[in-house]
C-alpha cells in the first residue's frame, strides 16, 4: 500500500517557514554581538541590552508566527508578574497566560504542545508531582491552601562548574566572616557608645570594617601591612621559621586574604605576634596613620588581630575537617602574643590547641614501625603529588618550636600541673619528628628539596642549635612526668644533672663562624655600625618614597646585611638561651642538694657497738660513704664554678648584643635574663664566689632596668588605661637607653669578661 503523499503547506506554515529562514541570520548575528561585547570587555550596560533586545526581537517574530493562528491577531501580552523571584513575566509568558477568575490563565487559543511552562512550581517539585499549570496558583496549591511560588534555584545540567563552584564558596565563606565581623564590631561600638574617654576613641577606630567583608585591609592599611610582613620575615621569622616565606608571599601577593580564611587568620596572627614582639616597631607605623593622640597601646592591636583571627574560624570551627598547617601556626602566633601580652591562661589554650593540630596532622601517627614522624601526606588535600616537601618542612619547624616554648616556659618557673602544657618524651612506637632540614626556604620545593652546600650557614642553622640547647633537658623532663625526681636516689639525680650542663656547655663550641660571639667578621661589623649610622625605623611615608635614612629600606635592599642582622638575632636567641639553661641545671642541683642534706640531719645517728659484730659490714658502708663524698664535692665544686662563669658570661653576652637585636624578641630574651640575673642575686651570700660578690651591685642594676623593660611591654588587656601617652615613648626610650649604657660600661671592663 502506498503512503499518502502529505498534504500540502497551508499558508500559516509557509509564514512560520519563512520567519525561521528570514530571522535565523538575525538571531545569530545578535548573540554574535553580545558575545563580542563581552569578549571585548565591555561594561557598558546599555550596549549589552542593546544586544539582548535585538535578539529578543528577531525571536518574537517567530514565536508569533508559530503559536498565533494565521486568520487573528496576536492577543495584547498581560502586564502581569510572575510571583517569586522569575522576575517580569517572559515575552513567551505574555502568549501563554491571560487574566481568569482564579488568577492567569492559559490562553485556549495557543497550542498546549508548545506552550508548557519551563517548569514546576516549588511546592510540586518539593512534593514530586505533576503541576497542573493551567492558571496560577496551580490546581494542587491551591487544594492545599499554600503559595504557589517559583523561587528555589535552578540548577544547571551536567557536572557542576569546579570554578564557578570555587567562586561561589569564596563568596559565602566571605560575606559569613563578614556577618561576624559586624557583629563582634557592633557589640564593641555599644559597649563603648557610653564613654567618650580616649580609650573609647580607640577602640572604636580599631573596630573591624563595616563593610560585612573581612580582609588584609581590616587589620592596617595595605601599604603599612606589606611593612609588618616584611618586618615580621626579617625579625620573628629566624626564631620561629614557618610559614613557608616564598609561598606565604605569593598568596599575599594574589590576595588570598579575600578568597581564603585560612590565610587571612595566619596572617592576622602573625602581626599579632609581631606587635606583642616588637611593639615599638609597628607602634611607629600605625602613629603615622591615625595620629599619636588615637593609637592605644600594643596590646589593643594584639586584640584586634586576635579578633580577626577568630572570626575567620566561625563558630564551628572545631568541627572543620579538615584543619591544615595554616591553622596550626595560627593557633601558635595566637598563643605566642597571648604570653608576650601576660594573658597566660589564653596562652595556654593557644598553645595546647597547636600540639591537637600537630598530632592530628601527622606526629602521632608514624606510618611502620621505626619511621618517624611527618607532615607532607595529605589525604584531603588536592595536590597531586604523593609526598609535599614543604608542608613537611613546616610542621616538624612548628613541632620543634612549640617544644623549645615548652621547655622555656618551664625553665621561667612554670610545674608540670594538669593546667600546663606537657609533650611526652620521644619513645621508640611514639618518636618525636626529625629535625627540620637546614636549608633556606627558597631550596624547599613542593617536590623537592634542593640541598645547599655543606658549610652553608641558613637560617635554620641557629633553629637547629637552639633545639640542641633546650634538648639536653630531655632526662630530667622524662623523669619528671614519669616518676618525679625525688623518686631518683641523690646520687644519680646529681649525675643526671651534670651531664645535662655538660652537653649544654658543649654545644655553642660547635657554633659556626657566623654564629659566635666575638666573631663577627667585616661585613657583621659594618651591621654592627648600624645603631651609630643614623639609620632608624621609619614609618610609611607614603606615597612618598622612604627616606634614604630609613633602616628597613636599607636592609631590603642589602639582602646580605638583612641575613646578618638575622644571623644577629639568633646568637642573641641562642647565647640567651643556653645561659638560661645552664643556670637552670645549676639552681635545680643546689635546690635538690638541700633537701638531701637536710634529710641527712634528720636521719638518728647509728649507736656504736660493743662487740666486733658488723664491724666488716660498717667498714664497707663508711668506705662507700667516703667515695660517695668525694663524688659529691667533684660535682659540687663543678657547679660553684659554673656559677661563678654564669655572672662573667651574662655580663659578657649583655655587652655583646645591641638593643636592635635584643628588642624584636624582647619580651622571650628580657625575661630570661632577668630570671638569670634574679636568680644570681638570691643565692645565700655563703655560695656565692668572689666573681659573684663582686659583680653583685651591677647584676642588681641590671634586674632593675629589665624590670622596667618588662613592664613597658605591649601591655596587658586587664589594664584599664590603654593609651600610651607621649611622655610614656619617651621613658621606653630612656629604659632601653639605660639598658646600651649598662652594656656598653660592662663591655669594655675586661675584668668580668674572663674566663668564657
Amino acid at each position: 500500500m502506498t503512503p499518502s503523499p502529505p498534504p500540502p503547506p497551508s499558508p500559516s506554515q509557509h509564514a512560520t517557514a519563512h520567519a525561521y529562514a528570514s530571522n535565523g541570520l538575525e538571531i545569530l548575528q545578535a548573540a554574535s554581538d553580545a558575545a563580542q561585547a563581552i569578549h571585548n570587555g565591555i561594561t557598558n550596560t546599555q550596549a549589552l541590552q542593546n544586544a539582548a533586545a535585538a535578539a529578543e526581537a528577531a525571536v518574537q517574530p517567530v514565536m508569533a508566527a508559530d503559536l498565533t493562528p494565521a486568520d487573528s491577531e496576536p492577543p495584547p501580552p498581560p502586564a502581569h508578574q510572575v510571583p517569586g523571584s522569575m522576575g517580569q513575566a517572559t515575552p513567551l509568558q505574555h502568549h501563554q497566560l491571560m487574566p481568569g477568575p482564579g488568577g492567569l490563565m492559559r490562553d485556549p487559543t495557543v497550542n498546549p504542545k508548545l506552550t508548557r511552562l519551563r517548569r514546576a512550581c516549588d511546592m510540586c517539585s518539593m512534593r514530586k508531582v505533576k503541576c497542573d499549570d493551567s492558571n496560577i496558583p496551580c490546581r494542587p496549591c491551591r487544594e492545599l491552601g499554600v503559595d504557589c511560588t517559583y523561587e528555589r534555584e535552578t540548577k544547571r545540567r551536567g557536572p557542576p562548574n569546579k570554578h564557578a563552584e570555587a567562586a561561589k564558596a569564596a563568596k559565602r565563606a566571605r560575606l559569613d566572616l563578614g556577618a561576624t565581623a559586624a557583629a563582634a564590631a557592633a557589640a564593641a561600638a555599644a559597649a563603648a557608645s557610653g564613654a567618650s574617654s580616649p580609650h573609647s576613641a580607640a577602640k572604636t577606630l580599631m573596630n573591624i570594617s563595616s563593610d560585612g567583608i573581612l580582609d588584609a585591609e581590616t587589620i592596617a592599611p595595605l601599604p603599612v601591612l606589606e611593612f609588618l610582613v616584611d618586618d615580621f620575615f626579617t625579625y620573628i621569622h629566624p626564631l620561629a621559621p614557618f610559614p613557608h616565606e616564598p609561598t606565604f608571599r605569593q598568596s599575599f601577593a594574589n590576595r588570598e586574604d579575600r578568597t581564603r580564611p585560612e590565610f587571612l587568620g595566619l596572617l592576622a596572627s602573625m602581626i599579632a605576634a609581631l606587635v606583642a614582639s616588637f611593639p615599638r616597631s609597628a607602634r611607629e607605623h600605625l602613629k603615622a596613620q591615625h595620629g599619636p593622640q588615637l593609637f592605644p597601646k600594643p596590646v589593643v592591636m594584639v586584640e584586634r588581630c586576635r579578633d580577626i583571627a577568630l572570626a575567620t574560624r566561625g563558630s564551628k570551627w572545631v568541627l572543620k575537617q579538615p584543619k591544615t598547617l595554616d591553622d596550626t601556626a595560627t593557633s601558635y602566633f595566637l598563643g605566642l602574643a597571648s604570653g608576650y601580652s601576660d594573658q597566660w591562661n589564653a596562652s595556654r589554650h593557644f598553645m595546647a590547641e597547636t600540639l591537637t593540630l600537630i598530632r592530628e596532622l601527622g606526629f602521632a601517627r608514624p606510618k611502620h614501625p621505626g619511621d618517624l614522624p611527618s607532615f607532607g601526606n595529605d589525604p584531603y588535600s588536592a595536590d597531586p603529588l604523593p609526598f609535599n616537601h614543604v608542608k613537611d618542612q613546616i610542621g616538624k619547624r612548628i613541632f620543634w618550636c612549640l617544644l623549645l616554648a615548652v621547655r622555656s616556659f618551664s625553665q621561667l618557673g612554670a610545674s608540670h600541673s594538669s593546667t600546663d602544657l606537657v609533650i611526652a618524651p620521644s619513645t621508640p612506637s611514639l618518636p618525636y619528628p626529625a629535625y627540620p632540614e637546614n636549608v633556606d626556604d627558597i631550596c624547599v620545593l613542593a617536590n623537592e628539596i634542593i640541598h645547599q652546600a655543606e658549610g652553608s650557614v641558613t637560617l635554620l642553622t641557629g633553629f637547629r642549635f637552639a633545639i640542641d640547647i633546650y634538648t639536653t633537658m630531655n632526662g630530667i623532663v622524662s623523669l619528671e612526668l614519669a616518676y618525679g625526681m625525688s623518686t631518683l636516689p641523690w646520687p644519680d639525680q646529681r649525675l643526671l644533672l651534670r651531664d645535662g650542663l655538660v652537653a649544654a656547655k658543649s654545644i655553642v663550641d660547635n657554633l659556626p663562624p657566623e654564629l659566635q660571639l666575638g666573631n663577627l667578621g667585616a661585613e657583621a661589623n659594618s651591621l654592627a655600625d648600624l645603631d651609630e649610622s643614623g639609620l632608624q625605623y621609619v614609618p610609611p611615608m607614603w606615597p612618598e618614597p622612604q627616606p634614604a635614612h630609613d633602616l628597613r629600606s636599607v636592609i631590603k635592599a642589602q639582602p646580605l646585611r638583612r641575613r646578618q642582622l638575622q644571623y644577629e638575632i639568633q646568637k642573641a636567641n641562642i647565647f640567651v638561651s643556653q645561659l638560661a639553661t645552664r643556670s637552670y641545671f645549676v639552681e635545680l642541683y643546689f635546690a635538690l642538694r638541700d633537701i638531701y642534706v637536710g634529710e641527712q640531719q634528720q636521719q638518728p645517728q647509728a649507736q656504736p657497738r660493743e662487740n666486733g659484730e658488723g664491724v666488716e659490714v660498717e667498714a664497707q658502708l663508711a668506705q662507700v660513704k667516703a667515695l660517695d663524698d668525694a663524688d659529691d664535692k667533684e660535682i659540687l665544686d663543678l657547679m660553684c664554678a659554673e656559677r661563678e662563669l654564669l655572672v662573667q658570661n651574662l655580663l659578657t653576652i649583655l655587652g655583646s648584643v645591641s638593643q636592635r637585636n635584643l628588642e624584636p624578641n624582647g619580651g622571650s630574651l628580657i625575661s630570661k635574663i632577668r630570671r638569670v640575673a634574679l636568680t644570681l642575686l638570691s643565692d645565700a651570700p655563703e655560695r656565692k664566689g668572689p666573681v659573684a660578690v663582686k659583680a653583685e651591685e651591677p647584676i642588681s642594676q641590671l634586674a632593675e632596668v629589665l624590670a622596667k623593660l618588662d613592664r613597658s611591654g605591649p601591655g596587658s588587656a586587664a589594664d584599664p588605661s590603654q593609651m600610651m601617652a607621649a611622655e610614656e615613648e619617651d621613658e621606653e626610650l630612656r629604659h632601653w637607653g639605660e639598658l646600651r649604657d649598662f652594656q656598653l660600661r660592662y663591655a669594655v671592663d675586661g675584668s668580668f669578661t674572663e674566663g668564657l
